[in-house]
């Protein structure tokens, strides 16, 4: 099934206005701008976890759709049968009955997405996530609904391979190669962007205290520095789960370990200490001139923080519950220890751990 989101769900909604002229290198955005103001379609191109599909939402929720879905089909997760029925070809010859899937170039033909998704996304915006994954014969299909402009819907399009890379392994029908070289959009991984660390990353530090219901960490220029010289293999999704580390610890500079190395690959003794560090809400460090200080009013309930400890672990486990790896490991409890504390704390397990993956 079709999975529709609202702009609220990621990085950016009414309440969440903050990073996003700062995440985002400003030629993306200022494509972005055009973007969101036109109706072709976009490509965007990048390595997994730079943020395509949250410029694609901010394309979205920036035009004239913004309160239209927003739905995303992977491409590389459709199987054989789903890809088949997803892009529809119908004559138009009243003689012909039923659907006519030979051809998608028949002048008397007419391409239509499967009924499901049409219904979810109505007259929104359909983001097809790696799209390079479409077979053949899909991609010509798309290339048809795209160039006609007979949709309701808007379609923007995105890939984890360069356009360059993509199209020099033929990953790209003619036709829809000649459709994504209109709009391109094109993110770098944060390894090319260290030097821009230091004006996003205490963004991404304050939304983690704030999700995690803990005081936001104030790093020095020089724990900034740090991580701005780490040699990054991970891209901004990670570097929002290392955040929620760095603060669910309270300790910035002992964190960069974390971001380095995996923490399966930790020495034993660094492990149990990373581990017991996750285990334990330490007081945050605060400067003096914070005007948001813990007073009675907004000091958080033990419920509260219980909530947010579990939700924090099961992040950091990718949703898992049980085994070595899981939060109740994590936690130093059993799973149905665990599972029976999540039940009184109302906490939905399968909503977090969608989120998590």
């Amino acid at each position: 099934m079709p999975s529709v989101f609202s702009p609220s769900d990621v990085f950016f909604s009414a309440s969440r206005p903050f990073f996003l002229a700062d995440v985002f290198p400003t030629t993306a955005l200022e494509r972005a701008e055009i973007a969101a103001a036109s109706e072709v379609p976009v490509f965007i191109s990048g390595e997994r976890g730079v943020g395509k599909e949250t410029l694609a939402r901010l394309i979205a929720a920036t035009s004239e759709r913004s309160r239209a879905p927003f739905v995303k089909i992977r491409c590389d997760r459709l199987s054989p049968r789903q890809t088949a029925s997803l892009l529809n070809v119908r004559s138009n010859d009243a003689s012909v009955s039923g659907l006519y899937a030979t051809s998608a170039n028949d002048a008397n033909s007419t391409i239509s997405l499967n009924d499901a998704w049409a219904e979810a996304v109505g007259d929104g915006v359909l983001y097809w996530a790696e799209v390079d994954a479409l077979p053949a014969r899909a991609q010509r299909r798309l290339a048809t609904l795209l160039a006609e402009n007979a949709a309701p819907f808007r379609s923007i399009l995105g890939s984890s391979r360069s356009f360059v890379d993509a199209a020099r392994d033929g990953a790209f029908a003619p036709e829809l190669e000649a459709i994504l070289t209109a709009f391109p959009i094109f993110l770098p991984s944060l390894a090319a962007r260290r030097d821009e660390l230091a004006r996003f990353l205490p963004h991404f530090l304050r939304d983690a205290a704030r999700r995690l219901g803990l005081l936001p960490l104030n790093p020095s220029e020089r724990e900034i520095d740090a991580v701005s010289n780490i040699n990054f293999r991970q891209n901004l999704k990670d570097l929002k789960r290392y955040c929620e580390i760095a603060t669910l610890q309270g300790d910035f500079p002992r964190t960069l370990a974390v971001l380095e190395t995996p923490l399966a690959n930790l020495a034993p003794v660094e492990r149990r200490q990373t581990e017991q560090n996750a285990q334990t809400l330490t007081a945050k460090r605060r400067d003096e001139t914070d005007e948001t200080p813990l007073t009675k009013e907004n000091f958080p309930t033990l419920d509260a923080a219980a909530k947010a400890h579990v939700v924090a672990a099961l992040r950091l486990t990718g949703g898992i519950v049980e085994g070595p790896s899981g939060a109740a490991a994590l936690l130093a409890i059993n799973p149905h220890t665990l599972r029976a504390r999540m039940r009184k704390l109302g906490l939905d397990w399968a909503k977090i751990r969608d989120e998590a993956r």
